[in-house]
């Protein structure tokens, strides 16, 4: 997995950078973060960033090229240069990953592996290469004795049918969210009026051509605004085909790809945003979108399953209709009742997430890591 300032890899990056931030506020913990030198798809190494390792204020950060990153010897002699207490790895279908897990072995280290969705249903791709992986990784006896982590009771599931690793070894661990520092007050959107926004990676499995498809049978004036870096040049080619299909009434634009330092105020423009992803594990993005007070229009292949019954959005089957029924009714909502939504999106998730509680959970499973 990637870091910052890649811009490509979603939201793993969110959730390790957030984690830092929490857990290193006081010296409770110290991270070294090893990670490519260039964002996903990319060849360029980032400008501005040293050889050797780089200081921010919440980790220190060493950028390998990929030569340097598959390099089993490479890897082995950065970790005996640190001897960790823990490793946390942030994949489960990357050769560093192997040699990590390797390594661990040989010198007897700690290990917290988070397939960040990997395994679950909609993201397990390409099996015919996947599962002998998988049943390599087992093979050589790479799963016995690590700890898992998994942030909803699907992935849970998912990562025990896989490995085949007990439901002890594998902590269900909340990701750390994002807290914008300020909301600002936006004005009503009217009465059959609606501005949604998609802020993703534009890749098949984030189902950006279904939004598109499910805007077509909705009457009103459409605005729809598209986040996120091109990651698949054909399926986004097939996305603007059906774009132009819509009827007149609907606009759609692509925005180009948004820093993360943007994205609070940037869902700040908007009355809601449409994300009928094939699989989340988590969400960061959904997350965000609640924490600026945007309600969300979601599928029901993520653990935000409640938004409905809360008032802070929809969580649907992957039906069109479905999609389709829930953005005419935002378009025919009134700005009171509109208003209202947005104040309990915000209040959900407020009330949902509790920033103490998370970090002593995790400060919990790594101290008892380093006691076994």
């Amino acid at each position: 997995m990637g870091y910052f300032p890649g811009r490509k890899y979603g939201g793993p990056p969110v959730s390790i950078d957030n984690l830092c931030s929490l857990l290193s506020n006081k010296g409770e913990i110290s991270f070294y973060i090893i990670t490519s030198n260039h964002d996903l798809g990319d060849k360029t190494p980032y400008s501005h960033i040293l050889d050797g390792w780089n200081e921010r204020d919440n980790c220190n950060i060493l950028y390998l090229s990929d030569k340097d990153s598959q390099s089993y010897m490479k890897i082995r002699s950065l970790v005996r240069q640190l001897s960790p207490d823990i490793i946390y790895l942030q994949s489960i279908f990357h050769v560093y990953t192997l040699h990590a897990l390797l390594i661990a072995k040989q010198l007897k280290i700690n290990i917290l592996l988070a397939p960040r969705g990997e395994l679950c249903r909609g993201a397990l791709k390409k099996k015919y290469k996947k599962i002998p992986y998988l049943f390599v990784l087992k093979t050589l006896g790479l799963f016995k004795n690590i700890k898992f982590q998994s942030t909803s009771d699907e992935e849970t599931r998912e990562i025990a049918r896989w490995t085949k690793t007990a439901d002890s070894n594998i902590y269900e661990l909340m990701n750390v969210p994002s807290i914008p520092q300020m909301i600002n007050e936006r004005v009503g959107k009217g009465i059959g009026h609606v501005n949604l926004i998609f802020l993703s990676r534009i890749v098949a499995k984030k189902n950006l051509i279904f939004a598109i498809e499910a805007l077509g049978k909705v009457n009103g004036e459409i605005s729809f605004d598209i986040y996120g870096p091109i990651e698949d040049k054909n399926y986004w080619d097939l996305c603007k085909k059906k774009a132009d299909e819509l009827p007149s009434n609907i606009k759609v634009k692509y925005c180009g790809d948004l820093s993360h330092d943007n994205v609070s105020k940037t869902f700040n423009m908007y009355n809601v945003f449409l994300f009928p992803t094939k699989s989340e594990n988590y969400g960061h993005v959904i997350v965000e979108s609640l924490m600026a007070g945007t309600p969300v229009i979601v599928s029901d292949q993520t653990p935000w399953q409640d938004l409905q019954s809360v008032n802070a959005g929809w969580t649907l089957p992957l039906i069109l209709q479905s999609f389709s029924d829930a953005i005419q009714a935002l378009v025919d909502m009134p700005d009171d009742k509109y208003n209202k939504m947005r104040h309990d999106a915000r209040r959900y998730i407020e009330e949902k997430i509790n920033l103490n509680e998370i970090k002593n959970t995790y400060l919990n499973v790594f101290k008892s890591l380093c006691l076994k």
